[in-house]
């Protein structure tokens, strides 16, 4: 399609036109600015779109605009730190889920109110060891289900997530590259399904073991 074709399109066109990695930067630069949100939100989200359209859309008046630019993996440092104050949640989990958030932001950020924020914190592979561990005591099961999942969680923490209520904690445990191959056992006899699927996944599953799980 032509740039007038896709600007004059109908909006679920445009909205998919400005997610797309292969439309034209300067097609993305008029998405950025639709009347419609939607499609603000999907140039917001593009790798692609500009970091000075990046920086404007971080300043949308909607709140899922700004979220999509605060999970961009090339919007600016400083533009993250800023949305990680965002007054809406949405906004600021997506900022703790993002690779280059600093360091220091995601640990504030690990310690908001709301419980996607921390969860989404417990899931970057930035945050802190000594976060991750106080992270996986937390009240909410999903934060403790991203910390499970996390690659850096030490592994006598992944040992104690592994007998969590939570069958979605245990889930991610089975599924943690780095839980130790006696736990995996444990939990291939899982009374959770699921959780015995994870275990099956996992490459360090021992052969025989997973022979039995499948058997289930």
């Amino acid at each position: 399609m032509e740039k007038n074709e896709i600007l004059n399109s109908h909006w679920a066109v445009r909205r998919n036109a400005a997610g797309n990695p292969n439309t034209p930067v300067d097609v993305l630069v008029e998405l950025s600015k639709d009347s419609d949100c939607d499609v603000r939100r999907s140039a917001a989200g593009n790798p692609n779109t500009p970091v000075d359209v990046l920086v404007e859309l971080s300043k949308d008046s909607d709140c899922d605009v700004r979220s999509s630019a605060a999970g961009n993996p090339n919007t600016p440092v400083d533009v993250l730190v800023e949305l990680s104050k965002d007054s809406e949640w949405v906004v600021r989990s997506s900022a703790a889920g993002n690779p280059n958030t600093p360091v220091d932001v995601l640990v504030e950020l690990s310690k908001d109110s709301e419980w996607v924020v921390r969860s989404s914190a417990a899931g970057n592979p930035n945050t802190p060891v000594d976060v991750l561990v106080e992270l996986s005591k937390d009240s909410d099961c999903d934060v403790r289900r991203s910390a499970a999942g996390n690659p850096n969680t030490p592994v006598d923490v992944l040992v104690e997530l592994s007998k969590d209520s939570h069958w979605a904690v245990r889930r991610n445990a089975a599924g943690n590259p780095n839980t130790p191959v006696d736990v995996l056992v444990e939990l291939s006899k899982d009374s959770d399904c699921d959780v015995r699927s994870s275990a099956a996944g996992n490459p360090n599953t021992p052969v025989d073991v997973l022979c039995r799980t499948v058997e289930r």
